[in-house]
């Protein structure tokens, strides 16, 4: 009995579920277009300064890392060569500040990394700000209901790619974005 009534229960919210579902003609006619989002942030013209910019102040940054390591080593040899004329104590004493030196060292490397993170990031930003609006014009103007990432994508015709136009129209509307001098 318990099974039978079940067996009901059911089937009603099945039919329940049936019906308020709505039909195919109901939807509206998907069209799709498909995106190399990757692509974009890589080839428009905007990313690539803003990779020239990162790239300098890398470089930049890497001077003065190298600045470091030879003063370190410079230090380092210098301990060593005085440690046998050093008591006990006073070598230990320098040995802690030259560990401590290093350790400064690489916070200041860590740090300059970041903030370096932080200016690429900001820069992406801004290009990625300037994307979407765009798709978003497109979609509205071609009537695409549908836009997928690339990524996503295991396969598409390359008549759904809208990543050309999207590239051109980027390139048009943002040149150059100015990375920020990290800090």
């Amino acid at each position: 009995m318990r099974s039978y009534l079940s067996r009901i229960l059911l089937a009603q919210l099945i039919s329940l579920g049936i019906m308020g579902m709505p039909l195919a003609q109901d939807l509206p006619r998907a069209v799709v277009a498909v995106l190399d989002y990757a692509r974009i942030l890589k080839a428009s013209d905007a990313a690539k300064g803003v990779g020239r910019q990162i790239r300098q102040y890398r470089d930049g940054f890497a001077e003065e890392i190298r600045a470091d390591e030879l003063r370190l080593r410079a230090a380092e040899t210098t301990l060593k060569r005085e440690r046998s004329g050093l008591r006990p104590g006073d070598f230990e004493k320098r040995r802690r500040e030259f560990r401590e030196e290093v350790l400064a060292a690489q916070k200041r490397g860590q740090n300059r990394k970041r903030q370096l993170d932080r200016a690429f990031k900001k820069a992406m930003d801004q290009i990625q700000g300037t994307v979407i609006p765009i798709v978003q014009a497109m979609t509205k103007a071609e009537g695409y209901t549908l836009v997928v990432d690339k990524s996503q994508v295991l396969f598409a015709s390359r008549a759904l790619d809208i990543t050309d136009k999207v590239l051109l129209k980027l390139n048009r509307k943002l040149r150059t974005v100015t990375v920020p001098k990290p800090q």
